[in-house]
């Protein structure tokens, strides 16, 4: 039936057409975000192999601070680069992992925050994540992480409010399109307090043979430190 499958094609090309790239959204939101502010350094006691593999496995890292009562996160891979988040706090979505090099991940991010106060917060986010190694006296390894946020609201009206709005009101919204990314920084704490019981955590989560010793590994080889090392900001 050649004109079935010239109108299913033609259908498909249209639904391509309409669906913008991940490099067109990205380049929206950041040429005219609602609200955006830079979060960080921030200082985590980690070496940076070790930070990687937990930024490339956000499931992993949202399973044992939740193990551990930390923060409600859920995080769900949907992909190698795609993923859903839950802070459990009202802010949900799907995270995008648009672009990496050594030390620079670009992030995006479709979500919504409901709370009691506001009607559904419904925006479109980039996280642009800056990752060095960094040196502090008489302690162990660690990474220096920063992140420039963009959030662009889809509610026009909320938008203009928002603009109006005090200092902490924008930099709630910020904080809140932004803690699933700082996930890996409370893995990190945690990790220097007490690596035996993350050792635990990712023998029990449902990783690869070959994830599982690796991450087993990179924790089997954390020397302690002292108190005075694991604070996150410098």
């Amino acid at each position: 039936m050649p004109g079935f499958h010239l109108a299913a094609l033609l259908l498909y090309s249209a639904a391509a057409r309409a669906e913008p790239s991940l490099d067109a959204k990205i380049a929206r939101v950041m040429a005219a975000p609602t609200v955006s502010s830079r979060v960080g350094p921030l200082e985590t006691p980690l070496p940076i192999d070790l930070a990687e593999f937990l930024l490339d496995h956000p499931d992993l890292s949202a399973f044992i601070v939740r193990s551990h009562h930390i923060a409600p996160y859920v995080i769900t891979m949907l992909g190698p680069r795609r993923s859903s988040a839950d802070d459990g706090d009202g802010t949900s979505g799907i995270i995008d992992l648009a672009s990496r090099t050594e030390r620079r991940r670009v992030y995006y991010g479709e979500g919504v925050h409901r709370s009691r106060i506001f009607p559904p917060i419904r925006a479109d986010a980039v996280i642009v994540m800056e990752l060095e190694p960094a040196r502090r006296a008489g302690c162990g390894p660690r990474i220096r992480s920063s992140f420039d946020v963009y959030v662009k609201l889809r509610n026009p009206i909320l938008s203009g409010m928002v603009k109006a709005l005090r200092v902490f009101v924008r930099a709630t919204i910020i904080r809140k399109f932004s803690k699933a990314f700082l996930v890996a920084d409370q893995v990190g704490r945690l990790l220097a307090r007490d690596p035996q019981s993350v050792r635990r955590d990712v023998a029990a989560f449902p990783l690869s043979d070959v994830d599982r010793r690796r991450a087993l590994r990179l924790i089997d080889a954390l020397a302690p430190q002292p108190a005075a090392c694991l604070g996150l900001r410098p």
